[in-house]
């Protein structure tokens, strides 16, 4: 997701509104269900990080848009830390377009450009996440989306008033921008282009030494070779688990207890009814009538509404309270007053007038203590089990934190304490590959990973109220190369492999240098002094490479950056040996005769080119605009929002 903020802003339509995205990310992610992590960041204070044509550029503005962007980012991509989101440049990218925005905006304005009070309002009139159920902006919903994120109205006009004359300088220099077909034809022309040729492979094992390597050879090479068998850290875990349900024998309930639950809740078992309704909101009593005759003549509500270019929204089941929250106490009256089938009479609500139609009514009967006496039984035992789970695990978690020891707290609840073999991040052990991390480890593993060496134990969470885990981190073995006495069998293969692949080198490189037709390949491959594979023959297109999704083999892939007659050499994946490779024909495309695949070039390459007018346009602009960039800020900011010193 990351990537978005690198390839988006390159795309044409990212150029459109480049500007426009710093404007908008801070009201679009405050619209949203999600709550941010708030703007007020302790110590940034009101410096500036940047200063652009007499406009400054607050550490405050810069830290709650990379916040916003953050979260936003965050929910296609739950696991993405502040960290990697700084480390794959998002936050200097949305610098660079801060400091765009305000650089655009000083420009145009010094040429007369300008952004009215009316335009702006029409902009955030556009959100949708601030329309009401009429459809129309609300103003309710507009100030608490500001007051969630911790934005001002002005803060949120300026930014687009910025943006919206960014987009007057950019849009025009890259809207409509067209190539012509001969500039397109040769590209066009290499998704056509086809090639053929051949490989062989000179297999390393053909030419491994027979016998054991010596010691000394052994030793020399897992010196050198080390990392390629470095293990990742690796953590002994000691762990018991407990069910709630431990503690369910000492749970009683009275027949007291039932009987004032009963009585605190006597309106949920009365007699009730429910109805099925849909409404239309419509802004005069009149409009109401009209639509509501049109339904009872015979007219469906959807029809009715259509008619008028509006749209009715399903409600669903509702009791009158729920009706009533809802829309207004006049407008549930008169739906609880209609019949089924039919349309209630037209009420007002702060909305406008509802016309509602009753597609259902479901009568609920009464129910008596002794009828919900189970159920209620049940809920009681349920909120005392919970209680006495909580009051279980906060004396669990005091006692860890008087320093008592996993044995201890095993010892003192009759828990069974389990080892681990060495887990692996993962969870999986290069000690026992039987091992299958399984139930509680995967609460515990995300935690003890996390853990320094002298940690305590730990209570962890495994299913939410019914299973726990008491664990420590028993012993930590730091990322390394095995013994070698361990792996001996497999280094002593690799050795012997890769003395093969020296040898099987050599002979490759003398094959390429005398191979220039296909016919010498033939020779070559005859020559040699251990009999090898049959050579493969290789006729292929680009168009077909394009359709295997990146999983062409790199010896087909290499004939694609060949000249015409030449022969190369190409080692294979895990030293199995080198392919000689050699290119015998180019098969040029001729796109002129395939108009679909022509236009379609046109059409991608213009957006590259808009793309680089864009680019140039924006950048001319930050030169024409002084820019006075404080790098000592926005290093803060940046420490600040990932939790790191740079320095460190």
């Amino acid at each position: 997701m990351i990537s978005f903020f690198r390839s988006f802003f390159q795309s044409k339509i990212g150029l459109f509104i480049t500007f426009l995205f710093v404007a908008l990310i801070a009201v679009a992610f405050a619209a949203s269900d999600i709550t941010g992590t708030g703007s007020t960041f302790g110590g940034i204070g009101n410096e500036n990080v940047a200063d652009v044509g007499g406009n400054s550029i607050t550490a405050n503005e810069f830290s709650t848009t990379v916040t916003n962007a953050f979260n936003q980012t965050r929910q296609d991509n739950p696991q993405l830390d502040m960290v990697a989101f700084a480390d794959q440049g998002a936050i200097d990218s949305i610098m660079e377009q801060l400091v765009g925005s305000y650089a655009a905006s000083a420009f145009g304005q010094k040429y007369g450009l300008a952004a009215s009070k009316r335009l702006v309002d029409s902009e955030i009139a556009g959100i949708q996440a601030f329309r009401g159920a009429d459809g129309r902006f609300s103003e309710q919903l507009f100030r608490s989306a500001l007051q969630q994120q911790g934005l001002t109205e002005s803060r949120v006009r300026d930014d687009i008033a910025r943006a919206l004359i960014g987009d007057q300088l950019l849009v025009p220099a890259t809207f409509g921008v067209k190539l012509p077909a001969q500039i397109a034809l040769p590209y066009a022309g290499l998704v056509l282009e086809g090639r053929e040729g051949s490989i062989a492979l000179v297999p390393s094992v053909l030419f491994a030494p027979q016998g054991k390597p010596t010691e000394a050879q052994l030793k020399s090479f897992y010196a050198k070779n080390g990392e390629r068998y470095r293990v990742p850290e690796r953590r002994v875990i000691r762990s018991a688990t407990f069910l709630s349900n431990r503690l369910r024998d000492g749970i009683k309930v009275s027949d007291a207890e039932i009987a004032t639950l009963y009585k605190s809740r006597a309106s949920e078992f009365v007699a009730s009814e429910n109805r099925d309704v849909e409404q239309l909101i419509v802004p005069t009593e009149a409009a109401a009538k009209a639509i509501a005759d049109k339904v009872n003549a015979g007219t469906t509500l959807f029809a009715a509404a259509r008619a008028a270019g509006l749209e009715p929204i399903e409600l669903g089941m509702l009791s009158k309270a729920q009706l009533r929250a809802a829309t207004s106490a006049t407008v549930a009256d008169a739906a609880f007053a209609a019949s089924k089938g039919s349309v209630a009479k037209p009420a007002r609500s702060g909305l406008g007038w509802h016309v509602v139609k009753v597609n259902d009514v479901l009568q609920i009967a009464g129910r008596s203590l002794a009828q919900t006496r189970s159920q209620l039984e049940t809920e009681i035992s349920q909120e005392k089990l919970r209680e006495a789970i909580s009051d279980f695990t906060a004396e669990l978690e005091d006692r860890i934190a008087d320093g008592a020891s996993l044995a201890d707290l095993a010892s003192e609840n009759n828990l069974t304490l389990q080892t681990s073999p060495e887990l692996l991040v993962n969870g999986l052990s290069p000690t026992n590959p039987e091992f299958v991390p399984i139930g509680a480890y995967q609460a515990i593993l995300p935690v003890a990973f996390g853990l320094e060496e002298d940690a305590g134990p730990q209570l962890v969470e495994v299913q939410e109220g019914i299973e726990y885990a008491l664990f420590e981190v028993q012993e930590i073995k730091p990322s390394a190369p095995p013994p070698l006495a361990r792996i001996r069998a497999n280094v002593e293969a690799d050795y012997l492999l890769s003395q093969g692949s020296l040898t099987a080198k050599k002979l490759a490189d003398t094959m390429a240098k005398s191979v220039r037709a296909p016919a010498d390949l033939d020779k070559a491959i005859s020559a040699a002094p251990v009999r090898l594979p049959n050579i493969e023959k290789i006729a292929t297109n680009r168009q077909t490479m394009m359709q295997q999704d990146g999983r062409v083999p790199p010896p087909v892939a290499l004939l694609f950056s060949m000249a015409e007659g030449t022969t190369k050499v190409l080692e294979a994946p895990n030293k199995a040996g080198w392919f000689v490779v050699h290119l015998s024909k180019i098969n040029r495309g001729d796109a002129s005769k395939v108009p679909e695949l022509l236009s379609a070039t046109r059409t991608q390459l213009a957006q590259i080119v808009a793309n680089e007018y864009g680019e140039q346009l924006a950048n001319a602009i930050k030169a024409s605009v002084k820019v006075k960039r404080n790098p000592a800020a926005v290093k803060r900011v940046t420490d600040q929002l990932t939790g790191r010193n740079r320095d460190n």
